[in-house]
């Protein structure tokens, strides 16, 4: 659940940054439309992972009541928002990426007793209107998914006896797998995987220290970082092996950066910015993310053939952040209005004909 709540924080960080700190001047002019995919009536809403149909995934807050117990995960596609199933007996539930066969991951999550006490959280399969359980590495824990391959195979995060470990899920054959962490580590998340089984996330040390990682195939290995740095981070990963995260200093700016072939490469930042993150990549090398404009906002970004691109914002609103790309450049993430917090989809304007449609009672 971690990652939704950090962007969750990214999205009131985008509100309050700066203070009165106004948009980036001078900006280049996006080739990209955007788009709201948000279910109508609802204020708060995320945009996650998006396949190579173009279907969309992420959360809803149906209710308005702006908590994650009770936050719905959600398919945007062709204009329609609908909800993809929930674990009977659980209140709240979100969905994390996609691949081409329909299948999504995320997690649902439950009161173990009266609001707001203690909940049980479980990674999840979403599936034809349906939700399926994909299990914990032990009885009493919680486990998260955050990416699933063309195959079906999920990885994520579940629970130990004393930490959690990064998880390979496999529904087809109700399996959960602990990965492992680097020697003398805490802890570990997987947050990618590719259609040959690469796994990439991150392992923590005793001292919160957190290194880009990867897991699968062989043994859990460091994927590095830039010169100098402490931190890194790897959240997804394309059919080529090249991964994405993001590299940082003890005290200094992220930047965003591939992993590639025991290079890692810095991605830059916005011309005038200090930070960057990048989130997700796809086959044709591009990645996105988000990064500050010029001190301020942090918006989207596109990183591509060593340019950073701002992707822009909704009109009214000061910030967004990008979560997932596909194969025909079609970008999700999410953005605010000055309203509310809402799914958005980034297209090529090439690519749109006629003026966007956006959903109705918006």
């Amino acid at each position: 659940m971690q990652r939704s709540i950090r962007y969750a924080i990214l999205v009131a960080t985008m509100l309050a940054a700066s203070g009165g700190a106004g948009r980036a001047q001078g900006q280049t002019i996006s080739p990209y439309v955007i788009q709201k995919i948000s279910l109508p009536g609802s204020a708060l809403n995320y945009g996650e992972g998006i396949n190579n149909s173009g279907v969309a995934v992420g959360g809803v807050d149906a209710g308005g009541a702006l908590s994650t117990i009770f936050l719905s995960a959600a398919i945007f596609a062709n204009g329609q928002v609908s909800g993809p199933g929930i674990l009977v007996g659980y209140t709240g539930s979100y969905d994390y990426a996609i691949n081409d066969m329909g299948q999504s991951v995320g997690w649902a999550i439950k009161l173990l007793g009266l609001y707001p006490g203690p909940t049980q959280v479980h990674a999840v399969l979403f599936v034809h209107d349906s939700a399926q359980d994909l299990g914990v590495l032990v009885r009493t824990g919680n486990s998260t998914a955050y990416a699933i391959n063309h195959w079906g195979v999920a990885v994520g995060s579940a629970d130990t006896v004393d930490s959690s470990h990064a998880t390979q899920f496999t529904f087809a054959t109700h399996s959960v797998k602990d990965l492992g962490i680097l020697p003398g580590d805490r802890s570990s998340v997987a947050y990618g995987i590719n259609a040959y089984g690469l796994i990439v996330g991150s392992s923590i040390d005793t001292n919160g220290i957190e290194r880009a990682v990867s897991f699968a195939p062989g043994p859990v290995a460091q994927l590095g970082a830039l010169p100098g740095d402490f931190y890194s981070e790897a959240r997804g990963v394309n059919d080529q092996g090249q991964a994405v995260g993001y590299s940082s200093s003890l005290r200094g700016p992220n930047h965003a950066v591939m992993f590639s072939g025991g290079t890692v490469t810095d991605l830059g930042v916005y011309p005038g910015g200090k930070q960057s993150f990048a989130a997700a990549i796809n086959n044709f090398g591009q990645a996105v993310g988000s990064g500050d404009i010029d001190g301020g906002f942090y918006h989207a970004l596109l990183f591509q053939n060593g340019q950073v691109l701002d992707l822009g914002i909704l009109p009214g609103g000061q910030g967004s952040s990008a979560s997932g790309i596909n194969d025909q450049g079609d970008i999700v993430g999410t953005a605010d209005d000055g309203q509310g917090v809402w799914a958005v989809k980034w297209t090529l304007a090439h690519h749109s004909i006629g003026p966007v449609r956006t959903l109705a009672a918006q």
